[in-house]
């Protein structure tokens, strides 16, 4: 899947906390626990269903030392990691709505 342009929101069933740096999240439905490190918390932080992996890279490549290629690269390697273990869903195009 090409995640560049595809908006992502965090999927609604899931319960998470933040612990310092860190984020937990649990899966309720398989009882599985994922922690992210710092940047993947940051990212977590502000998907919000309004933001696609370019998005995201940006905001990466705005707050940590890392070039605008790599952050794209690891955003995009991280939300599809996420997706495949149904964190995230991806939100819906609206009608109309070109991105």
């Amino acid at each position: 899947m090409n995640t560049t342009s595809v908006l992502w929101q965090k999927n609604p069933a899931l319960a998470w906390r933040e612990i310092e740096e860190a984020t937990v999240i649990i899966s309720p439905n398989d009882s599985v626990m994922h922690e992210l490190n710092a940047t993947g918390s940051f990212l977590w932080r502000n998907i919000d269903g309004h933001k696609s992996a370019a998005d995201l890279a940006v905001l990466l490549a705005e707050n940590y030392e890392v070039t605008p290629d790599m952050a794209l690269t690891d955003t995009q390697s991280l939300l599809e990691e996420m997706s495949s273990k149904k964190l995230l869903v991806a939100v819906p195009a609206t009608v109309g709505e070109s991105r």
